[in-house]
Formats: C-alpha cells, sequence, structure tokens
C-alpha cells in the first residue's frame, strides 16, 4: 500500500471511529434517559397507596331503640317542629310474604276435569299428595273446602305476574308436602286439561320439558321505615332522651298502627351496625382497588418497553464495541504501513 492510500485509509478509518465512538454516546445517553423513566415509574408505583378494605367493626351507629309488642324498632332520624313535637323516622325488621317458584314433574290424575291428585318426586321419591280446589268466595278470597281462606294465592299469583281476576284464573290448586303448600294457577290447569284429552291421568314431564310451574310462599326479612309524629318527654341532666311518645304513625301495615300509636315507650341507646355506609365503603374500597391494580398493571407494561428497549440499546452498544475493537487493530496496522513507508522514503532521500 503507497503512502497516499494509507494515509487516506488511516483517515477513513478515523473518521469512522469517531462516529462509532459518538453513536455509542448517543445510545449511552439513551440508556440513562430510560432508567430515569424506569425510576421515574418505580418512585410512581411507591407513592401509591395500597387500598384497604373496609372493617365492618368500623360502622356502627348509636341509636334510640325501643321495644313494641316483641319487636324492635330504631329511631333513625329526629327532626324538631315549630308546634314543639318531632318528625321521626324509625326503622324496624319486618317478615314479607314472598313467592318462590318450584318445577314439578311427575303424573297428574283427575276425576273428569277436577285433578285430584299428583304423584310427583320429592328428594328421589315418588311421593302421592292430594289435590284441593280453591274457589272464590262473595268477597273475592280464596278459600278451601271447608271455606277457609288462603292468603298465600295472593302472593303467588304476584309472582307468576297472574292477573287473579282472568277467567283462567278464578281457581287455584293446592296440593301439601312436607308441611308446606304448593299452588298450581288455574291457567297451568287448562293447559294441562288440554293437553290431557280425555285421559284420567297425564305425565307432565311429556307435556312440560322444564316442569310444571307451581309455587309456594314464604316470608323474608326486610328492613322497613317508617315515619311518625311524637315527642321525647323525659331526658336526662345530660340530654339524652328517655322515652319516646308517638301521637301518630303512618304506615300500610294496621298492626304496626296498632302497636306504636298513642303510645309512650323507654327508649335505649344501642350500637347498630352501618350496613348501608358498610356497603358503600365496600363499593368505594373495590372502586379504589380497580384504580390501584390498573395503575399497577399500566407501570409492569410500561416498564417492561422501557426494559425491552434498554435490551435492544445494550446489545447495540455491544455491536459498536466489537466494531472500536475491530477498528482500533486495523487502525494499527495501518499506522505500522504508514510508518514503514515513512522510513522508507527518508531513506532514500537521505
Amino acid at each position: 500500500m503507497g503512502m497516499a492510500a494509507s494515509q487516506a485509509r488511516f483517515l477513513t478509518l478515523t473518521a469512522r471511529k469517531s462516529n462509532v465512538e459518538y453513536e455509542g454516546q448517543q445510545v449511552n445517553q439513551q440508556r440513562t434517559s430510560l432508567s430515569n423513566e424506569s425510576a421515574g415509574l418505580f418512585n410512581k408505583m411507591m407513592e401509591l397507596q395500597v387500598p384497604t378494605p373496609p372493617s365492618a367493626t368500623d360502622f356502627y351507629n348509636t341509636r334510640y331503640t325501643f321495644d313494641a309488642k316483641g319487636s324492635d324498632y330504631s329511631i333513625t332520624n329526629s327532626v324538631p317542629r315549630t308546634d314543639g313535637k318531632y318528625d321521626i323516622t324509625i326503622t324496624y325488621k319486618a317478615s314479607v310474604p314472598v313467592g318462590r317458584e318450584y318445577n314439578t314433574y311427575g303424573t297428574m290424575n283427575f276425576a273428569g276435569d277436577i285433578p285430584t291428585t299428583l304423584i310427583t318426586n320429592f328428594n328421589g321419591v315418588d311421593t302421592e299428595c292430594n289435590i284441593e280446589v280453591l274457589t272464590r268466595d262473595n268477597d273475592g278470597n280464596f278459600v278451601d273446602s271447608k271455606g277457609v281462606a288462603d292468603a298465600n294465592v295472593k302472593t303467588v299469583a304476584e309472582t307468576a305476574k297472574e292477573n287473579l281476576e282472568s277467567e283462567e284464573n278464578a281457581n287455584y290448586y293446592r296440593y301439601t308436602y312436607n308441611n308446606t303448600n304448593y299452588y298450581i294457577s288455574g291457567t297451568n290447569m287448562k293447559d294441562m286439561l288440554e293437553k290431557k284429552g280425555s285421559s284420567s291421568s297425564y305425565v307432565i314431564a311429556s307435556g312440560y320439558p322444564n316442569g310444571l310451574s307451581t309455587y309456594y310462599a314464604s316470608t323474608q326479612d326486610l328492613q322497613k321505615e317508617i315515619t311518625a309524629v311524637g315527642g321525647f318527654p323525659s331526658s336526662t341532666t345530660e340530654g339524652r332522651f328517655e322515652q319516646l311518645y308517638i301521637e301518630d304513625v303512618k304506615s300500610d301495615d294496621p298492626r304496626i298502627v296498632e302497636a306504636l300509636k298513642d303510645k309512650t315507650f323507654d327508649l335505649s341507646l344501642t350500637q347498630v351496625q352501618d350496613d348501608e355506609g358498610y356497603a358503600e365503603a365496600m363499593k368505594d374500597y373495590e372502586y379504589q382497588k380497580m384504580l390501584y391494580e390498573r395503575t399497577i398493571n399500566d407501570i409492569n407494561a410500561q416498564t417492561e418497553i422501557i426494559q425491552q428497549q434498554d435490551r435492544t440499546l445494550e446489545l447495540r452498544l455491544k455491536q459498536l464495541d466489537t466494531e472500536q475493537n475491530a477498528l482500533n487493530t486495523e487502525l494499527e496496522a495501518v499506522k505500522k504501513v504508514i510508518e514503514q513507508n515513512v522510513e522508507a522514503t527518508f531513506k532514500t532521500f537521505a
């Protein structure tokens, strides 16, 4: 290689080495920036407040309570009026009748168009139950053959969303198993009569793939609220009310009105669990938990992206380092060639 060519090669390698060093600096700068981003995400994660579920023991209210005919009542609010009386809000637990649906399978026997017995399968055992027709009396109540009214028919009819005034529901049919009364509406029985034809029995399962819809009545405890007008005739020196007098009650249950109206009750201070407050706190906790988990997931996803970018830059830096070593080796070789050329040239002129 001649001197001119060697010098040109040396300059090219030097320029390339400078470019590699500059690119390496740029890669390190980017890795430093990524490191700062990662540190920022970590600090953000450390600053997050981990949601804690509410404790039921923290949600209690101190309320005045009293007893009337064996039932517990709680005063949730009392607002003084200009006439010296109070508008009082009272809550209590009441057993409310509700209807339940039950799918029946088996065989129903008839005497003409009148169902007589139902052979149905309870808990794997065939049981024969007598069927009784409930008809309307002059007051519109459903009564059995002895004239005893059955108030459960209204409850089950509401569950079945049936109109008791319709022709199909002029009768209801009742059978009893394990001390529980079950009811079949006239609508279902009309369908049954049409399907059985002239036979004296009908297999329910073949005509009703999901079973025959029967109903029964049960009770459910609900928290109910009423309003009253009254006063607090006596109190302690500390200002705590000792007695409650109820002058008037607004309730659709005449038994409640009879139990409370025009009566005086001794009051007690009781810690009552605030179910509504606890439920709201749980909703807020679930919402905060969702936000927390979503933020953590976002941070983890961003951190993973940064780590992937850093691995790519690290690989590029290793490639540049390898190239830098190769350039250094070649520069050393070119330097030796130039030195030999210089030495040979000066010796010639010497």
